[in-house]
């Protein structure tokens, strides 16, 4: 990246050029004070220009595909011969310092995978590592040990297609179909996790920490207190009882 230059030490210069050259007669005020303090160089920095596309064969093709539309439809507008012009204010604006666009061949496929399934990104994921490291190699979906994602999908799917040589489509089809299984299989263990809680007695709350949940644990603690003092009571009411018949006796 290079470093842009400064604008007021263009100006400054640029009216001491027409001093020099009596093209203006009067100094203004704010040239002495240029002179003293001159200003300081510019903190912006314009981005480098170099390519950031990718290397890979289907980015490859995309950029051939691109570039020969783009000369078809030159070929098409305008005549043999004829050069195109464009006098519009937009081709005349200076372009704005922006940095290239950074592509990763995961993208597009990120970007199909989501489109398909929106939902999957509103899905809760796990945080928590066990070991700090991440020893998947993607030769498959799962490895029995982490939360199955969207990202497992995507990464999966570019292994097939550099490993494999499977086509993108294909290889979206074989990845889709065992993340589909896995969710099933999820999705099962979580029905029969619930009929086994309601079995042993377990209820379902309507919205988890609301006024009504609260008000359900509050029911349930007083349940158990009135328990503990009728078991409390009888006790102390069999003690007398037994007091009672041992000094009848004597």
């Amino acid at each position: 990246m290079y470093k842009k230059p400064s604008v007021a030490r263009g100006i400054k210069q640029a009216y001491e050029h027409l001093l020099s050259a009596n093209l203006r007669n009067k100094v203004p005020p704010w040239l002495h004070a240029m002179r003293s303090t001159p200003p300081a160089d510019s903190l912006v920095r314009d981005p480098s220009l170099f390519s950031t596309h990718g290397k890979l064969e289907f980015e490859n093709q995309a950029i051939d595909q691109s570039s020969a539309a783009q000369q078809t439809r030159i070929k098409r507008t305008l005549p043999p011969g004829c050069v195109s012009i464009h006098h519009k204010k937009a081709y005349l604006r200076s372009k704005s310092n922006k940095p290239p666009k950074i592509e990763f061949p995961e993208d597009r496929l990120r970007k199909e995978f989501y489109r398909n399934h929106p939902f999957e990104r509103y899905r809760p994921r796990s945080l928590v590592e066990t070991t700090g490291k991440n020893p998947q190699t993607w030769n498959r979906l799962s490895d029995g040990t982490s939360q199955i994602t969207g990202e497992n999908v995507i990464r999966y799917q570019y292994y097939l297609m550099q490993t494999k040589g499977m086509s993108k489509q294909d290889a979206y089809i074989q990845a889709t179909d065992e993340f589909y299984a896995i969710r099933a299989r999820e999705e099962m263990n979580a029905k029969i996790a619930y009929q086994e809680a309601c079995f042993y007695g377990a209820q379902k709350l309507k919205k988890p920490f609301s006024a009504m949940q609260l008000v359900q644990e509050d029911i349930e603690i007083r349940k158990s207190v009135g328990a503990f003092e009728a078991r409390d009571e009888e006790q102390r009411m069999r003690e007398t009882l037994t007091e009672k018949m041992f000094t009848a006796n004597e």
